[in-house]
């Protein structure tokens, strides 16, 4: 499938499809790396669309949250899509435990998406980073060698017969 610079097309038919592309693509995928492209589009795309409603001049609050929300066209959020698309991939990348990718995308979250309509993104990313943190405590203590006691005379292995180290 041949992929476009969503961030460089404006949010019309074909720029809101192309991010919806995009976020179908991260909800199935199963390859991390992709799944990780696709969550960057998508963030591209939420940032292209803050931007725009970001203007040089100050207008009164009510006129500012009247801008802030979609249209009935975008009902679809770009933010929430590239949240949910860093959870999928977190959490792809917890199950092959690749836990660098997937505290990147927990901490996306959590850096990106402070606005209280954000909320469940925020707290799923909470939960992704505890799992990340269970995920390194608990490979820590087998990357460390079991140490088997040796006395001066001999010593035991599991299921072997005594070895004596004095011949």
């Amino acid at each position: 499938m041949q992929r476009t610079n969503a961030a460089t097309v404006p949010l019309d038919n074909a720029g809101f499809m192309t991010a919806w592309n995009a976020y179908r693509h991260c909800q199935a995928g199963t390859d991390v790396d992709t799944m990780r492209a696709d969550m960057k589009q998508l963030s591209r795309v939420a940032s292209a669309q803050e931007l725009t409603h970001n203007l040089p001049f100050s207008l009164p609050d009510f006129v500012k949250r009247v801008m802030a929300k979609p249209t009935s066209r975008l009902a679809a959020d770009p933010s929430a899509m590239a949240a949910a698309c860093a959870l999928s991939a977190g959490q792809a990348a917890l199950r092959v435990e690749r836990m660098d990718v997937a505290a990147e995308m927990f901490r996306t979250v959590l850096q990106n998406h402070l606005q209280p309509d954000y909320a469940y993104y925020v707290d799923q990313a909470r939960a992704g980073m505890e799992e990340v943190a269970r995920g390194i405590h608990a490979a820590v203590p087998a990357a460390v060698p079991t140490l088997i006691p040796i006395s001066s005379t001999a010593f035991t292995l599991r299921n072997s017969t005594p070895v004596s180290l004095e011949n």
